[in-house]
Order: C-alpha cells, then structure tokens, then sequence
C-alpha cells in the first residue's frame, strides 16, 4: 500500500507506544525494588494495549506478517530484563549521556556548565545508572527556564564519586519536598504540562522518577540527596514564571533569575571493589 495510507497511524501508533513504556519501566523498577513481581497485572494491561495497536493497525493496512512482527516487538520492548552491574568512571559517563541527550534539548535556551573531575570506578548497571543521571538532568532542564543555567559537576568525594546536578530554577515548594521521593507526585501542575514535550520547561512527568531513583539508591547501595529554594518571585500570589528570563516581570537581568531559586540534587556512589579495578583494562 501507498506509504501515506499507512504511515500516519504507525507514528500514532509509536507515540502512544512510548508513553505506555515509560510508564511500564518506571512500574517495573518500582516493583522491583519492593521484592513484588506483580507481572500478571502487568501482562494484562500489556497485552490489552497490544491487542488496541494490532487493531489499529489491521484497520488501516490489513492483516499480515506486520501484525505478527508487532506483537513480537512488543514482548521484545516489555520482557523483564536482568541487569548486571559493571565498573564504570561516573566522570567519562556522565559526559557521555549529556552528548546523547543535547539533541534532545537543543531547542531549549538553557546553558549547562559542566566540570568532571577523574573519580575513580563505581559498580553499578549502565541502564540503571542511565536513568539515574538522565532523569535529574532531565527534571533540571525542565525547571530552569530558557536563559537560565545548569551546573552539572563529577568529583570524588571521599573514596567514591559524586555527581551533581544544580539547576537555577523555579526550584520547590517546601511542602512537596518532603514529598519528593514518595512516587507518582508531580512537583508541576499537571494541566500546565499536558501538552508538552520532555524537557520542555514545565514538562513535568507522572511523579516516578524520584521514586525509581530512591529505590535503585537502595539496591545498589548509592545515597541521593536534594535542597531546593523555591523562586521568590513566583512564590508571590498568582504570578506563573513566564518559561523565559527576558520575559519576567520581576527579572531585570538574567542574574536576577539565578539567584531567585535553585534545586540540587546530589548522587553519592561508592567505590567499586579495589580487587575488581583490574577488570578495568581488559
């Protein structure tokens, strides 16, 4: 069939797909991380999604090998996956994870400064520590608004490393953040963020990053931490940051905006075991 026939709902159809993965990884880990396997609730709504795209699909272009490979696809994405941990330099890591994820912000106006200094190896899975350093640079970018900056430092503290993210934001109320760690908790109004896209500012999310990260904290023996000052200006009754420096009220120069409010989340990881640096160079 004609290319145009078909492929506007396959992208429909991929959109909606990711959205239900997002959400089924965060449920995942979480659970996970409680010892719950709760999959059959899982597989259920897994397979009703599925059986809604194969539908989808066959309405446009027919039945065929298409709806077969998408079902195979599918368990692909979804099927639980072990992880195992391996030495990684947080320093050369995090480097490398913002080269992937700058093309994914580079319509945002927002500068990230970034300092790594040599740490030494920490034992942890590449994916888990992906979504660890991905997820916090992702919630500051979200939060800072354009012409606004983002500190993003690698050092060794003590005898292991240390990553932190300090944005110069719109920062958070005090009473979420005691909050922020408990899961499916939006620091963001969700009607202002409905309509957009990741790290647009005010994106926002469903609320279980933070909870995935506390979890993998647990299992992985790394410690997170965060302080946050909310913006002083849109701490005033019925004021909403405007998303750009040059557009607030209250703002006469960009530094007006950085020392207003601020969050920053900090990532311990300790050392890998010295009898396993070796390991390094093979």
């Amino acid at each position: 069939m004609p290319l145009e026939t078909w492929k506007p709902t396959v992208e429909r159809a991929k959109r909606n797909l990711d959205r239900i993965m997002d959400i089924q990884y965060e449920v995942d880990d979480i659970i996970q991380g409680k010892h719950h396997k709760e999959y059959n609730l899982l597989s259920l709504l897994l397979d009703q999604c599925t059986d809604e795209l194969e539908t989808l699909v066959a309405q446009e272009v027919g039945e065929g090998p298409i709806i077969e490979k998408l079902r195979r696809r599918v368990g692909d994405i979804f099927g639980p996956k072990e992880s195992i941990s391996e030495k990684i330099l947080l320093d050369e890591y995090t480097g490398k994870r913002l080269e992937v994820l700058e093309p994914l912000f580079s319509h945002r106006q927002v500068k990230i400064i970034t300092r790594f200094e040599p740490t030494p190896p920490i034992d942890i899975p590449p994916d888990t520590l992906a979504k660890v350093v991905d997820g916090i640079i992702k919630n500051a970018i979200e939060n800072t608004p354009d012409e606004g900056k983002i500190e993003v430092l690698v050092r060794k503290s003590g005898e292991g490393s240390e990553l932190v993210v300090h944005d110069y934001g719109v920062g958070i109320k005090e009473d979420d953040q005691r909050r922020i760690f408990e899961g499916f908790f939006p620091t963001q109004d969700t009607m202002q963020y409905s309509s957009k896209r990741p790290f647009d500012f005010n994106a926002g999310g469903k609320g279980g990053d933070l909870l995935r990260m506390k979890i993998f904290s647990r299992r992985y023996h790394f410690r997170i931490q965060m302080n946050s000052s909310r913006c002083l200006y849109i701490s005033k009754e019925d004021y909403t940051c405007p998303g750009k420096i040059s557009r607030c009220v209250y703002c006469k120069v960009k530094e007006d905006c950085h020392q207003s409010g601020e969050t920053i989340f900090s990532v311990y990881f300790p050392p890998a075991l010295k009898k396993n640096w070796p390991s390094l160079a093979q």
